[in-house]
């Protein structure tokens, strides 16, 4: 049997060499080469002696040319680059891209906080950029007595409560996103996640002990959706009393967000999963929640139907 033929073209050295020069000459025009070449005062002979190196640098270059944000970015790993650096020798270095390094400026705060729940696209937010355009003078007037209690902090905080999508959880990302940008330690707890977590690690003692204690010496702390959890005597009486107790004592700054009022929150710390009527337990808890803040409505429709 024959073994079969295949014609394979393959470049001989004198093609390889002239397909380089063609590369070189391609590279010493370039306006993005030329500039590294002056802004590192280095030789334009440098091209000839590592024309594939600047290839691959211009290639990721214009990768990055006209890219409008991270969103766009095509690069192996999101943000980053690999660049040339002229010490001596040409050597690749990996550095950050202009968006990158914003968005990392923008979330710096976010090593402030001890807990957090809230969602990424929450991370840079501020009180200053909530739009009022076109809502109630309800809502704007509630908006201010927020902005106030944040620049003048009050012993009690804020019990946000209000209709589902009103913004409660925005709002209050957004101060505690405010305390995070000045230095204090920050926890933002989504209370029925937040309980799942705590019920996971109840056996691991040194676990356990640490996430609860994040959440009593927390300079500021948001109870987001309190009253959304399933109650039972262990969550109500073992795990939230004693911090709330605890912040009660030593006055921290403490922020609640609910879809029930003080009323409908006792009851449904009062109805446990046992349908155990313990009135005295839940008044209890509720006075803690009271003695933290005050009871405030955030009026307004739905915002989550208009994105």
């Amino acid at each position: 049997m024959k073994k079969a033929q295949f014609d394979i073209p393959a470049f001989t050295k004198n093609q390889n060499k002239t397909q380089t020069v063609l590369l070189v000459e391609q590279l010493k025009k370039d306006e993005h080469i030329l500039n590294f070449i002056k802004r590192n005062n280095c030789s334009i002979d440098l091209v000839e002696k590592y024309p594939i190196k600047f290839n691959k640098w211009l290639d990721v270059k214009m990768k990055c040319e006209n890219c409008p944000g991270l969103n766009s970015c095509v690069q192996p790993v999101k943000g980053q680059f690999q660049d040339l650096e002229w010490n001596g020798l040409l050597t690749p270095v990996i550095r950050t891209c202009r968006y990158q390094v914003t968005q990392n400026k923008e979330v710096a705060h976010m090593v402030n906080y001890l807990v957090c729940d809230m969602p990424k696209h929450f991370y840079n937010l501020k009180i200053e950029d909530i739009q009022i355009r076109g809502e109630s003078k309800d809502y704007f007037d509630a908006l201010l007595k927020v902005v106030d209690w944040l620049k003048n902090p009050k012993e009690r905080g804020l019990y946000l409560y209000g209709s589902v999508g009103v913004g409660k959880t925005y709002i209050a990302a957004c101060a505690a996103n405010y305390f995070a940008r000045k230095g204090k330690k920050v926890a933002f707890i989504q209370v029925p996640d937040w309980i799942s977590r705590m019920k996971n690690c109840f056996d691991a003692d040194d676990t356990f002990t640490k996430e609860i204690s994040k959440v009593k010496r927390a300079d500021f702390v948001v109870f987001d959706d309190i009253g959304a959890e399933s109650v039972t005597p262990w969550v109500r009486d073992e795990l939230l009393f004693p911090i709330l107790n605890k912040r009660m004592e030593e006055k921290k700054m403490t922020w609640f967000t609910s879809n029930e009022d003080f009323v409908s929150l006792e009851n449904h710390f009062r109805n446990t999963k046992q349908n155990d009527q313990e009135e005295m337990k839940a008044v209890r808890i509720l006075e803690r929640v009271k003695a933290l803040s005050n009871e405030f409505q955030i009026p307004g429709k739905n915002r989550r139907n208009q994105g």
